[in-house]
């Protein structure tokens, strides 16, 4: 039925199966029989629950009885939906649709919301580059002439439209990163060294804004808080034909233990977007951000970015996000 509309579906025989095509696919939704050989759909439920939350993928129980309690048990396990055997073919249809509407929803919420967060750029940090570029007019016309430019181009991508697309490129991001350093390294001089290790001629796709603000919050919260500056360190490789790696690294002030726990809640005031970052790259390809960070000696940020076969390629990018 499924197959008609028509959807792309990976039938797995039990639970131990279904978990594991879980743990490598990008999935938009799971369909689960209450009763299944090995593990019961409540247990495979509550597993995914363990690395997926309702909004990230969806889960719709189908049983022949539904009685209470197993309602109660659905729900508990972390189920979206439940829908009792037999089912009507256009019922079956509306709770599917229905589920997938809220997960793309949520999904376009969370673009929208790191969109905002960029275009939010912090009046001081205005202030200090105005400042600036006055200061090097009188010093460096030149140098003020380019440090004008990459402020120009700073926010111009970061009120880009495009930052509420679901996909774009590495190498769009990459400029954004640049003009962003620049202007940085002009204000902060020796007190910021940066360092790139970036394959040539790398490129793929990503979901936009994940890599400039871990970059911003490596100068802000790491380099600028330690006496004497530091370093920052952005990363690039291509691990296999659908898998790169992304790294962000600082010998800055570094976190505590105590407060590298609350890293990815939505209050945190130290991070810079960290949380949506993490929400939407677990959306994109199932993988989530990994921090590891000693206090005085820096943080380092890492992602995994895994295409799948079919994914479009950076080169029809422009068409892909004009639609």
């Amino acid at each position: 039925m499924l197959e008609g509309v028509p959807y792309n579906v990976i039938a797995a025989k039990n639970g131990k199966e279904a978990l594991e095509i879980i743990s490598c696919t990008k999935l938009d939704l799971v369909i689960l029989d209450l009763m299944m050989p090995d593990m019961t759909g409540f247990e495979v439920c509550m597993k995914i629950r363990e690395r997926f939350s309702m909004v990230d993928l969806p889960v719709l129980i189908i049983t022949a009885a539904i009685i209470g309690h197993d309602k109660y048990k659905a729900f508990h396990a972390g189920a979206n939906d439940i829908l009792q055997k037999p089912y009507h073919y256009s019922e079956f249809m509306a709770r599917i649709q229905n589920l997938i509407m809220m997960k793309h929803t949520a999904n376009q919420a969370t673009r929208m919301e790191m969109a905002f967060l960029q275009s939010q750029i912090k009046p001081h940090f205005l202030y200090n580059v105005l400042n600036t570029i006055i200061s090097l007019t009188h010093l460096d016309i030149e140098k003020a002439r380019e440090v004008t430019e990459e402020f120009t181009n700073y926010l111009r991508m970061s009120f880009d439209f495009h930052n509420t697309s679901a996909i774009s490129s590495f190498r769009h991001e990459l400029s954004i990163i640049n003009s962003y350093l620049s202007i940085e390294k002009t204000r902060f001089g020796n007190r910021l060294e940066v360092l790139f290790d970036i394959d040539e001629d790398i490129d793929f796709i990503l979901p936009p804004l994940m890599i400039q603000p871990l970059v911003e919050n490596a100068v802000l919260h790491g380099v600028s808080k330690k006496r004497g500056g530091g370093w920052i360190k952005l990363t690039a490789k291509k691990q296999s034909k659908n898998e790169y790696h992304i790294k962000v690294e600082d010998n800055g002030a570094g976190i505590t233990p105590e407060k590298q726990k609350d890293l990815l809640s939505a209050d945190f005031d130290r991070s810079v977007g960290l949380k949506n970052i993490n929400q939407r790259l677990k959306h994109f390809c199932g993988s989530e951000l990994m921090i590891s960070s000693t206090p005085d000696a820096g943080t380092s940020v890492s992602m995994l970015i895994h295409l799948a076969e079919t994914t479009e390629s950076p080169a029809g990018l422009k068409d892909i996000e004009g639609t």
